[in-house]
């Protein structure tokens, strides 16, 4: 577990290179074409940079350039933006429904960590939202009594250490 935080790199796709490729998928459905220079417009960027990470996202097979210099995504870059899109929607859900915070909030934090998710978790996360949200009397009690929670410290908190409680900063 001491080197999880190592594994963080091995993502093979950084946050940039993630919506690089969500914004190809976009600009297809939009367009039906994705150019380099559309790309930089929709991230507002400059297009040096994105024709960079389009060049790497080629090498790493996710994207092609056809004749005409219009992107296409690769069944491999397809599956990828689709996973990626489908947890940024499980997460924000979770943390705006589930967690009662603000859509703003919600949206930004689910951007930040939609691509680090295994999708077991993202898997998990749904199966949870499901629940939560279900019609059964159980699920309608689980809500009740989260909403009503009222956290309290102990001297055994599993998160906490010393006198610090995380829970009375937050």
């Amino acid at each position: 577990m001491k080197d999880v935080w190592k594994k963080f790199e091995e993502n093979g796709l950084t946050h940039s290179s993630v919506h690089h490729l969500m914004a190809i998928s976009l600009l297809l459905k939009k367009n039906g074409y994705a150019r380099g220079i559309d790309v930089a417009k929709h991230l507002d960027i400059s297009r040096s940079s994105v024709s960079v990470t389009l060049h790497k996202l080629q090498a790493k097979g996710y994207i092609q350039e056809d004749e005409n210099k219009f992107y296409h995504l690769t069944e491999e870059g397809r599956e990828l933006t689709r996973d990626v899109l489908s947890t940024r929607r499980i997460v924000k859900k979770f943390f705006s429904e589930v967690l009662g915070l603000p859509e703003e909030i919600a949206e930004a934090d689910a951007c930040k960590i939609e691509h680090l998710l295994h999708l077991k978790t993202s898997a998990q996360l749904f199966k949870f939202i499901s629940f939560f949200n279900g019609d059964e009397s159980f699920s309608a009690e689980f809500r009740e009594k989260f909403k009503k929670y009222k956290h309290t410290c102990s001297d055994d908190c599993e998160v906490c250490e010393d006198d610090d409680c995380f829970y009375v900063k937050s």
